[in-house]
Parts: C-alpha cells; structure tokens; sequence
C-alpha cells in the first residue's frame, strides 16, 4: 500500500489540471471505491467545477473543486492516479475519469481497495479536519510518540508505528527504516523503551519522513541509494550499515526486516 510520500507524489500528478474545469465526468458503474456513496452524484455534481487545489495527509488525499465541493481519495492497495490524453476512453479499471479541455484526470484501481468520497460545503469535511496531527506538521511531537508507547505497552515496535491514529502515512516500508536506524527491533513492546531510546526514535520518524518527502514525494521512484529500503526485499540482502545479513520475518501480522548485529531483542 502506498505511504505518505509515494501518496503525496501520486496526488501532485493531478495538479497538471489544476485552475482548469472539468468538462464532463465518467464513473465506474461497479468499482468499489463509490461504497456508501452515490455514485450518480460525481458526475452531477463535478461536472462544470474547477479543481482549485489537492493536498494530502498521511495516506489520504483532498482535491478542492470551486463551488464547495470537496473530493477526498484514498488509493487503497492498487489504486493510481495518472493524466491521459482528452480522448480517453474508460478501461477495466479506470474507477473515475475527469474530463478536461486538454487532458483527462484518472483514478484506476484494479482490486477497489481504495475509496473515493465527496462533500459540498463552505469548510473541509470533518473525516479530513478530525485526522491526527501528520507526522510533517510542527505539531507533531515526542509527546505523541510517547502517548502511543504509554497506551500500548504490550505491542511491538513495528505494530505501533503502523497504528495510523498516531504516524498517519507511516506504512511497511517507512517503519522498517525508522526501526534500523534507531537499532530498535521490531519486536521489542513498547514498554521496554525508555526516555533515551523514544527520543531517538521520535528523531528517526522525522528523519525518515521528510526524507522521503524530498526524495520520493517529490520525484517518485525509491529513496536514497544508503537507506535499508534497497536491501530489505533481497533475498541475501545485506545491512547498509554493517554489511550483516537482515532477517525477514512477520511481526504483528506484517514482514518485517531487520539488521540482528544492529537491532538486537532485549537491548
């Protein structure tokens, strides 16, 4: 599943459409991505607006439309977004197309794990403002890191950084990083970790955060050549640091990989 930066990359690919209307609208008639919504009302009500602005916050995404029109997206494991050219025609699982004078807007998602929801009002929908604080924002401090460990004493490492009320966008492959670089393991409960080793790790999200916002978020592909991403999925993959052979494993219902000289259980 995307994370937040590879979110905040997808999401700027639409800005190429941005200050420009929306001639017409085309829906999928059976993608997923509609539930709890009325799918004849994107077309209705899109039609004829301007896309104004597109933000994200962790992994979800909010593109504004004049006349107060909110459209809140969430690509789920597979979905996509991409520009087209003006006459392209709807394809298996292209789930929304937004029609523009030289180009045309798409949302694909071939499993419809993800979501797509509207709202129309003078202020942003409270599923958007009611999200926790983003790990990007100066708001985010080591008292949240803190709280989380405090109020899950008995969870792994890994399964708290991937708890989205508290690291919204943190995913798989962000956590691992976070985690090698703070010699924490993956499986160490929250309890074990003191004052020292929180704000080390308070240290590394925000190492690892923005450093994948100006690697990935802004140019898409994979982060920096250094950093354990390029060796965790290797089979023989080796530790970036010391050269040791990671270990792959699941823990708390996801892989995980780690570096044994450098993250040691217990220590």
């Amino acid at each position: 599943m995307p994370e937040l930066a590879e979110v905040a990359y997808a999401c700027s690919l639409w800005n190429r459409g941005l200050s420009r209307q929306i001639k017409a609208v085309h829906v999928s008639p059976t993608s997923r991505v509609f539930r709890d919504e009325d799918r004849k009302r994107f077309s209705a009500e899109l039609a004829g607006k301007t896309l104004m602005k597109s933000e994200t916050h962790g992994k979800q995404m909010l593109f504004t439309f004049s006349g107060d029109y909110w459209l809140g997206l969430h690509l789920g494991m597979t979905g996509s977004l991409h520009i087209k050219e003006k006459s392209h025609s709807p394809q298996k699982h292209d789930a929304l197309l937004l029609f523009q004078a030289k180009q045309t807007l798409v949302f694909q998602d071939p499993r419809q794990f993800g979501r797509l929801r509207m709202h129309k009002g003078k202020h942003p929908p409270d599923w958007w403002t009611e999200q926790p604080v983003s790990m990007l924002s100066p708001k985010f401090t080591i008292e949240i890191v803190a709280h989380a460990l405090n109020r899950h004493t008995k969870r792994p490492l890994k399964a708290l950084l991937l708890d989205q009320r508290y690291f919204p966008g943190m995913g798989n492959w962000m956590a691992d990083e976070v985690l090698w670089r703070a010699n924490l393991h993956p499986n160490c409960r929250s309890a074990m970790i003191g004052p020292k080793e929180q704000k080390k790790l308070f240290s590394q999200i925000l190492f690892v955060v923005h450093g994948a916002m100006k690697s990935v978020g802004t140019k898409g592909g994979d982060p920096p050549k250094k950093w354990l991403f390029h060796q965790r999925w290797k089979d023989g993959g080796t530790c970036p640091k010391s050269g040791v052979t990671l270990i792959r494993e699941e823990i708390g219902g996801r892989t995980s990989c780690w570096s044994p000289d450098l993250q040691k259980l217990g220590e």
